[in-house]
């Protein structure tokens, strides 16, 4: 179970223009338990006391959703989820403009 406490998600996206340079999105930070850093396919979750799990990216019908290692973060435009194991999901806003 995660301590509680306010940390921040960051989550970043890479983006691709015609002649394939990469170009990295604007990140976006929710705030919520736990600290996660968006990949390409995946995210990489910083846990507190030093633990760390890798979600990989699912398919959604709507918004994002990544999973792994009994963790599930799901969300859409300013809000996400935090689901650890069976617990309740936690709310995650969307931190600053």
């Amino acid at each position: 179970m995660l301590p509680r406490g306010a940390v921040v998600v960051l989550l970043a996206a890479l983006a691709a223009l015609a002649a394939c340079t990469p170009v990295r999105a604007p990140a976006v930070a929710y705030a919520c338990e736990g600290a996660v850093r968006f990949e390409r396919d995946h995210a990489l979750v910083a846990l507190p006391g030093g633990d760390g799990a890798r979600l990989a990216q699912q398919a959604s019908a709507s918004g994002f959703l990544y999973a792994g290692a009994g963790y599930h973060l799901r969300g859409k435009g300013k809000a996400a989820q935090w689901t650890v194991g069976e617990a309740a999901p936690l709310s995650c806003l969307v931190v600053g403009p």
